[in-house]
């Protein structure tokens, strides 16, 4: 799995139709960038993403350009995520794709 370079997080917490965004850039040392700060690791197929703030863990799968999975805070807060690699054409998105406003930021913090 590869998964250097921009992409954009798009983030559901309650797993509505309803996503915010959040652009990222994933660097080859483990570490990512953007908005907020954070690392990722490749575990046996899975991406694993933890930010440097907020509780928020991140699951997912990611297949070429796309990914998708969930995320929680351990503390009762869940949600869905996907991401699209930047420039990348051609990909349905949910109903929702004008920006919507979470009650928490990407890593679980309130917003």
């Amino acid at each position: 799995m590869s998964v250097s370079g921009n992409w954009t997080l798009h983030y559901s917490w309650g797993c509505s139709n309803n996503y915010s965004q959040n652009a990222m850039t994933f660097n080859a040392n483990g570490t990512f960038g953007g908005g907020l700060t954070g690392k990722w690791v490749p575990q046996d197929g899975t991406l694993l993403l933890s930010f440097d703030t907020g509780p928020a863990k991140y699951g997912g799968t990611v297949d070429g350009n796309v990914g998708s999975g969930a995320m929680s805070t351990f503390g009762g807060l869940n949600g869905c995520w996907y991401l699209t690699k930047q420039g990348t054409v051609g990909i349905a998105a949910p109903a929702a794709v004008a920006e919507h406003k979470q009650s928490h930021d990407p890593a679980g913090s309130k917003a």
